[in-house]
């Protein structure tokens, strides 16, 4: 049987993969495992992957409503150290003209937005000042090679979700975006967070550190809810409003459409992250 087959065959119920670009390839994870597929210097594609640390499957955590998105995240975070450590590079603020451009353009308008003479409303002033804070890291992800890896991970697995292929024919006539992807949770978040503080200021005179944490991990954690239930419910009036922020973010900022060399690591990656979740026990494999 070959691998299309046997994919086909055994994806009838497709495996829900979640992913991460980085400056020189792509991570794909599952509840399970994790792989990583990056391009080495010599121009050869190496790949890492293993079973993924965290809490069991079955823990009570993973279905608690604002708590399950977090656990998630933060099983995402306990990755990125194996991820340095086998070759991959995550994507840093870049040094040029124009991210410190964004970044003097944050801050000028930070320091306009506090003005007592304002005449925005509250709301509108956590927005915007939430709003150009993202400025300079979204300036700095433009100007990365991530932005294609970041197309070369969603066409992969928009390839695999809709055919079960993933050979490059297929992956490369699929969508750049995806509706789980977390450029979806950024404009939920900021409209949760800026209405989190204003409730905080009115109810606090002046919200401390704990208060804006809290609003921080509640907006953040909500966001997800928020995109998690749109995923679930693609044709609802209410999931294109959640996502539609995120959707434009994709195309306009996130995504770049990526080379057939960026697309092969993103498509050997794959592969790795079905095989292992075809493998009993997911034993970690060495890099090759």
């Amino acid at each position: 049987m070959n691998e299309t087959t046997e994919n086909r065959k055994s994806n009838g119920k497709r495996l829900r993969i979640g992913g991460m670009a980085l400056e020189n390839g792509v991570l794909f994870q599952t509840d399970r495992v994790w792989t990583m597929g990056i391009r080495g210097d010599d121009g050869e594609i190496r790949v890492v992957s293993g079973r993924k640390t965290g809490l069991d499957r079955s823990s009570p955590a993973r279905r608690v409503p604002l708590l399950r998105g977090m656990v998630s995240m933060a099983e995402t975070l306990l990755l990125l150290p194996r991820v340095r450590a086998g070759g991959g590079r995550l994507p840093l603020p870049v040094r040029s003209p124009e991210v410190l451009a964004s970044t003097l353009v944050s801050i000028a308008g930070t320091m306009i937005l506090k003005n007592p003479k304002r005449r925005l409303s509250p709301l509108m002033e956590e927005l915007l000042a939430s709003t150009l804070a993202l400025v300079p890291s979204l300036m700095a992800l433009r100007k990365s090679s991530a932005t294609q890896y970041h197309a070369a991970e969603h066409k992969s697995i928009n390839a695999y979700e809709l055919h079960g292929e993933f050979s490059q024919e297929e992956a490369r006539g699929a969508r750049a975006e995806h509706p789980r992807c977390g450029s979806n949770i950024v404009g939920p978040a900021l409209a949760l967070m800026a209405l989190g503080n204003l409730l905080a200021r009115r109810a606090l005179g002046r919200p401390n550190h704990a208060a804006r944490l809290g609003v921080s991990f509640l907006s953040l954690s909500g966001a997800i809810e928020m995109v998690q239930w749109a995923s679930r419910h693609p044709g609802s009036i209410w999931a294109k409003a959640f996502t539609y922020p995120g959707g434009n973010l994709q195309q306009a900022v996130t995504t770049a459409e990526p080379t057939d060399a960026q697309l092969d690591v993103g498509l050997t990656a794959l592969r790795e992250l079905l095989r292992l979740e075809r493998t009993t026990g997911a034993s970690p494999v060495p890099p090759t």
